[in-house]
């Protein structure tokens, strides 16, 4: 990141995550399993949960994304497997969750476009992600990027005393004639 986008008048970075970052991305991660349909997950993360789920974003190819402003990291983003087979290695899914106090600041827009340079980077073909059909700030953040809905999977989640559709957004990053 260039240091020229800024918030509140601090820049805004985007960096890996570090192991010491680790209690902030779980609070973040946790605050969304209490308040948000953005996770279907039901129960928090426990410390061991999240040590393993960090373990699996240090490969290069599945990287994990802190945002930082002045000293407080925001939120994070991470590109994930979209599918355990071979043949789907250059699909990758995103991720990204923001601390509730940087919502709806474009905190969210920063780190997507680098979700999406960095999966380019890394030679991904293709970019998904999947977005409860409630959650129409992230459908309109995903939109903004290129995303376009490509499917919808109807009530398959239950969470907050209602059914939840998820929807399937891609975006492709490259195209071979």
């Amino acid at each position: 990141m260039d240091g020229k986008t800024k918030a509140n008048g601090q820049p805004l970075i985007v960096r890996l995550a570090r192991e010491d970052d680790l209690p902030r991305l779980n609070a973040i991660y946790n605050w969304a399993v209490e308040n948000t349909v953005a996770t279907f997950d039901l129960e928090c993360r426990g410390p061991k949960q999240a040590q393993d789920w960090f373990a699996s974003h240090q490969d290069e190819f599945y990287p994990l994304f802190v945002l930082v402003t002045g000293s407080t990291i925001a939120g994070w983003g991470s590109l994930s497997p979209f599918h355990t087979r071979p043949a789907y290695r250059l699909s990758g899914e995103f991720s990204l969750y923001l601390a509730p106090e940087f919502q709806g600041r474009g905190f969210g827009h920063v780190l997507l476009q680098h979700l999406c340079e960095e999966a380019r980077r890394i030679g991904y073909h293709t970019l998904l992600g999947l977005i409860s059909g409630s959650n129409t700030a992230s459908l309109a953040l995903a939109g903004k990027h290129g995303f376009a809905e490509v499917g919808r999977y109807a009530e398959v989640g239950w969470k907050f005393g209602r059914w939840q559709d998820v929807v399937v957004v891609q975006r492709l990053l490259a195209t071979k004639d």
